[in-house]
């Protein structure tokens, strides 16, 4: 895990409701195809700094990124949006979900016991945004079950977007809420999230606010969602 610089504080305008933002992000070797760990990282880094500009959202939203391969690692820890560091990843191995996705619905949970317990404060729905354009090598069907119950529960929203030739079956079967993206430039992506973002900034948590619509090359992926 990268070390929290010390002049980042662990909150800011503790008093008010949070937002926790976890990105978890597929480095495996196939994200080097066309170029899209570069895309991945440029659209990243585009949304932490626009995202920071806009007053409410960056008095509530933190964000955290893990990423993965055959094994993961905690890149950014929580911190308030305004001091994520810049993403310089890069691609490499094979894929597996199950550990990833268990440390993303840890720290969701660690965090929200943080708002309340610490902080004081109710918050908003966690997300988790899982980004993949691969299958998993590794049997699914126990952190499926956890996901599910996490999301049936009201614990966290869990998105996942499918790139390039990605596994639409494993994607659905951890969540409903799967879109899919044409090529490799994830600016459309973040601007969604950018957007999102500052929705929920607008709300209030016991809302439930329409988020805006997805645009350019990002669309839903309807498949299995009947099976």
């Amino acid at each position: 895990m990268r070390q929290k610089r010390p002049d980042v504080p662990p909150i800011i305008n503790a008093n008010e409701s949070h937002m926790a933002l976890v990105f978890v992000l597929d480095v495996s070797l196939s994200m080097e195809d066309g170029g899209a760990i570069e895309q991945l990282n440029e659209g990243f880094n585009r949304f932490k700094d626009e995202v920071s500009n806009d007053k409410q959202t960056r008095k509530i939203l933190d964000v955290a990124v893990i990423k993965f391969n055959d094994e993961f690692e905690v890149v950014q820890d929580f911190v308030p949006v305004e001091y994520v560091e810049p993403l310089e990843l890069e691609a490499d191995g094979p894929t597996y979900y199950t550990e990833p996705i268990r440390e993303a619905m840890k720290m969701v949970t660690e965090r929200s016991h943080f708002y309340r317990e610490a902080a004081g404060s109710e918050p908003y729905k966690p997300w988790i945004l899982f980004v993949t354009d691969g299958a998993p090598l590794d049997d699914i069907a126990e952190v499926t079950h956890e996901v599910r119950k996490m999301q049936a529960d009201g614990q966290v929203r869990f998105i996942a977007l499918g790139v390039g030739d990605y596994d639409s079956k494993s994607l659905h079967q951890l969540t409903d809420a799967v879109f899919r993206m044409e090529g490799k430039d994830f600016t459309s992506f973040f601007n969604w999230v950018g957007k999102s973002m500052r929705v929920v900034s607008q709300s209030s948590p016991s809302d439930k606010p329409a988020m805006p619509p997805l645009e350019g090359d990002v669309s839903r992926d309807t498949n299995f969602l009947n099976d």
